[in-house]
Order: structure tokens, then sequence, then C-alpha cells
């Protein structure tokens, strides 16, 4: 896929800051093309062309004979304790986009894989290592899917909880399931930032130039040892990712 000119990914850059940084409000109407040309110091075909790269990122649409429209779907809140908390049936990204009033849906696909070089390293297993794979696409009703996560999860502890094997593992997940044989889990996750695979283009509905980011998370139990994995792909500009510290951390 050709990159576009440098100009108009500038101008992108720049209003989809604007949006997701709540400058924007949903719903408003965007600067016609002729103030935005004479804002960014363009040519109006360089500002059709941001625009359209700004719809196709799903952040605003595109009315014709009107101008452009900031979409009304925010970015879902994740706060990093919803992992550790069950509400009702649900942990997670649930949590999450119920507590901004949408309604979430995942679709998951289960299945028995051999764990490659990053899984294996952060599992603490060796490579080729057979492994249950939980593969899941998330998003809210409406609305392009605002992540691809996917978990994989030692055989020890699968022949302990079979459930895990199935689509629904009940109410709060997996880690509901771990709790209830004992274990206690502490979780570390790491995140970083990158251009999107061309699968993820697909699956996440997204441009080659519109940036992912990437989270690692361990479960480890109280004796440190690793029982789970989950790999997120995030598309950053559809998921606000919310930390809170004390002082005394």
């Amino acid at each position: 896929m050709p990159r576009p000119p440098a100009k108009a990914q500038a101008i992108t850059s720049a209003l989809a800051a604007r949006i997701v940084e709540g400058e924007l409000d949903p719903g408003a109407w965007l600067p016609s093309e002729r103030e935005l040309a004479r804002e960014y110091g363009a040519d109006r075909s360089t500002v059709r062309r941001a625009l359209r790269m700004l719809a196709e990122h799903g952040l605003v649409q595109l009315r014709h004979g009107a101008g452009a429209q900031v979409r009304a779907g925010q970015p879902v809140r994740r706060a990093a304790s919803d992992i550790t908390r069950q509400v009702g049936a649900w942990r997670g990204f649930h949590v999450s986009a119920q507590a901004g009033g949408r309604r979430p849906f995942t679709r998951t696909t289960v299945s028995e894989v051999e764990a490659g070089a990053p899984v294996a390293r952060r599992l603490g297993v060796p490579v080729g290592t057979r492994v249950l794979e939980r593969a899941r696409v998330q998003g809210v009703d409406g609305e392009p899917p605002v992540q691809t996560a996917t978990t994989w999860v030692r055989l020890e502890i699968v022949e302990r909880i079979p459930v895990l094997r199935e689509v629904d593992t009940g109410p709060g997940g997996i880690y509901s399931r771990l709790e209830e044989i004992g274990y206690r889990i502490l979780f570390e996750e790491s995140v970083t930032c990158r251009l999107p695979r061309p699968d993820e283009q697909e699956t996440l509905r997204i441009g080659a130039d519109q940036p992912v980011l990437t989270l690692w998370r361990r479960a480890c139990d109280q004796d440190e040892r690793v029982v789970e994995v989950t790999h997120r792909v995030v598309v950053g500009d559809r998921h606000e990712l919310v930390y809170r510290y004390g002082s005394g951390a």
C-alpha cells in the first residue's frame, strides 16, 4: 500500500489528536475544507485526502455536501483494575465498555497450539510446548473492533479447569476459575506501540499507517509461577488506558 503524502498524514494526525483528546466533541463538525487548508497551509485536495483518512480510521463521518462530523462513539475507557475485579458476569474489557454505557461483544475461538518463541519465553516453557490458545476479537456494537486479545494457558492448568476449552468459561472468565481452585493471581503488563500487521489491519479494520498499542500481560500465581499469558493489540484511538497509582506504591 503506498504511503500517503506527508502533508496529508500530518493534517490527519493533528486532527486525530484534537478528536481523541476531546478538543472536538462527538457530533461536532470539523472546519470546512477551505478553513482547514488555510489553517494548515495546504491545498484543498490534500485536506480532502486527510479527511478521508480520518474517516477510514473511524474518527469522522463524511457527509456529502455538509462536511466532516466527529463520530458519536467514544474510545472505551479501560481502567487497569478492571481485569482484577468482577462485575456481574464479567471482567476486563466488558466491564470497561459497560461502564461507559456501551454494549460490548467478544468473538472467541479456542484451539490447542504449539507455543512460538515469544509465548514460550513469557510462559517459561520450551518452544513447541503444547498450550491452549484462546483468541478473541472485542469491540462495542455498531462500531469496528477495538482490540484482539489472545491468551495462552499451560495444559496442566487446563487439565484442572476443563471449561477453559469452551468458548464460554462462565462468570468472571479464566481468572475467576483460577481463583476458585485456590490461585491468587498477580498481573504484570508491558505496553509498546507499533504499526499494524496486514492481518491486524483486516481484523481491526484500520489502515497500515494507524498505530496500535501492543500489550503483553503475564498472570503469576502465589508462587510467582506464570500460569497464563495474554497478548492484546489495541487500536489506540478506540481505547483509553487508565492507570491509578498511590504515593506509597
